[in-house]
């Protein structure tokens, strides 16, 4: 066996109730289609379809969602990951590489890390993630709403730092900081693992760590891993699962699972197109002056390259093809058409190359960044979305809306986070709480998903040490996340107008 073995890294036991014993072609291949039924028949999936890709409170079904992104995105990264083993195979290299029996599973956990990589993705986009967090920091930050009336923060007191408390202040520092960060994938990160149990095989859960920063870490990342942890990966709740996933997987400190880069991959090739096929859709911009736009950003080109392969086609067959057939959809179709032929291949090929830094989760960069015209092409697509799309006044608009719905529901909440510790555990207990009749009702709507998981967290800790209060704010803190982040677009929407009483 070379030293790319992928039996080490393709670890198909789960953290509870794993099957014992060796495990044949066949037997390990069903343990991932398990996978792939508990991930394809979960509650965060089917959300995915009421969630944003680009316009939020989208009525337009050709529109593109989470779910319908998150499938193309799946198409892609099964594209890759067969490109992947094909060369491989032709290569002689299956067997070098310890992959000859485990192709099947190779496939699936790349599909299935696609089809999931947005689920911890909040209402709006990243605008719900800023919304999360600027809400945060004005509250929890030295010098911001931590000043306020002691009355207004009594359960915020428990993070405020204290001379001679060393281990706490750090412990402190650590917990503000995460709540300060709230980051799509790191979300996804416990929800699949801690708040929807899916119990999914060790190789499945390494395929969608992203990015390996803890929330927490407020140093600069170290030297060769800035790529790999610019966003953070996952929460201090999740730190120890975090500490066993990587010694399954074989992976050091601040290291990445190898077949995430292809995830990653797919991603990028995915959105670049789609988000300017939704532009279209919307009447963002017509057809013309997409193809314009696309022109201006690459600049002068000639017969053979690689706008004209992929651009300069698809326009031309979709004029050609304009009194039969819709030229958006024409030009569309071929434009994901010729940019898959080129890029894909790319991907495989970057990723075969630079398996000796990959395998051990160390390459520092994307499949896709590099000073090929291949990842010329793809930023090409991502600056006339950026400059066309994105800051197109209805789409800020929509975004606007989005944060200050976010926003406007942490607020609402608040009270909770404002109860001292023994009152809170008056409501989780369901005791009688007559002299908290707001705090009662709002406690009620919380999910039961997410406050069993605090319960659970709660009753680990040890009620006797000094830093409990601190771990209970954080997973109070946690609770109010969870729950708000939880929601669809459309349930937010809903709920903030039901609360605010504009109805």
């Amino acid at each position: 066996m070379g030293e790319f073995n992928f039996q080490k890294k393709i670890n198909w036991h789960r953290q509870f109730r794993s099957p014992e014993g060796t495990k044949n072609e066949h037997e390990i291949q069903r343990i991932f289609e398990s996978d792939r039924g508990r991930i394809i028949n979960s509650a965060a999936i089917r959300r995915l379809q009421q969630k944003t890709q680009v316009f939020p409170l989208e009525r337009n079904a050709a529109v593109r969602t989470r779910l319908t992104h998150s499938m193309e995105v799946q198409q892609v990264g099964r594209y890759i990951a067969k490109e992947v083993i094909s060369r491989l195979k032709e290569a002689r290299l299956l067997d070098q590489y310890g992959l000859s029996e485990l192709t099947g599973p190779f496939e699936s956990i790349v599909e299935m890390a696609c089809l999931m990589h947005d689920v911890g993705n909040p209402p709006f986009g990243h605008f719900g993630e800023a919304a999360i967090n600027d809400w945060f920091r004005q509250r929890l930050l030295p010098g911001t709403e931590t000043d306020i009336p002691r009355k207004e923060a009594r359960a915020a007191e428990v993070l405020c730092l204290r001379e001679g408390e060393t281990a706490l202040n750090t412990l402190r520092q650590h917990v503000i900081t995460d709540l300060c960060h709230f980051e799509g994938n790191a979300q996804g990160i416990r929800l699949v693992n801690t708040l929807m149990r899916m119990n999914l095989t060790w190789a499945q859960m390494g395929c969608i760590l992203k990015y390996t920063r803890p929330a927490w870490e407020s140093s600069p990342a170290p030297e060769g891993f800035h790529y790999l942890m610019k966003k953070p990966g996952f929460y201090l709740s999740e730190a120890n699962y975090i500490v066993r996933l990587r010694k399954e997987l074989s992976l050091q400190e601040n290291c990445r699972f190898p077949l995430t880069w292809i995830m990653e991959a797919a991603d990028d090739i995915s959105y670049c197109v789609a988000d300017l096929e939704d532009a279209v859709e919307k009447r963002i911009f017509s057809l013309e002056q997409l193809y314009q736009h696309l022109s201006t950003a690459w600049g002068a080109h000639d017969t053979g390259d690689l706008f004209s392969l992929v651009v300069e086609d698809a326009w031309e067959k979709s004029q050609a093809g304009k009194v039969r057939s819709g030229a958006e959809d024409v030009f569309f179709m071929y434009l994901r058409v010729n940019t898959l032929s080129k890029l894909v291949p790319h991907a495989a090929r970057r990723f075969i190359d630079n398996l000796p830094e990959i395998y051990p989760g160390h390459f520092n960069h994307a499949l896709l960044e590099d000073d090929s015209p291949y990842s010329r092409l793809l930023g090409m697509f991502k600056h006339v979305a950026m400059r066309h799309v994105f800051s197109h006044p209805d789409v800020e608009q929509l975004e606007l809306q989005g944060y200050r719905v976010i926003s406007g529901l942490l607020d609402i909440y608040r009270p909770l986070l404002l109860l001292p510790l023994a009152d809170f555990h008056l409501l989780v207990s369901g005791g009688n709480v007559r002299h908290l009749p707001i705090e009662s009702r709002l406690f009620h709507k919380l999910s039961s998903k997410h406050c069993m998981a605090y319960q659970e967290a709660i009753e680990k800790l040890d009620k006797t040490q000094p830093e409990y209060p601190v771990w209970e704010f954080y997973y109070r803190c946690r609770l109010i996340q969870d729950y708000i982040s939880g929601m669809t677009d459309l349930y937010a929407w809903d709920e903030y107008r039901r609360l605010m009483a504009v109805e």
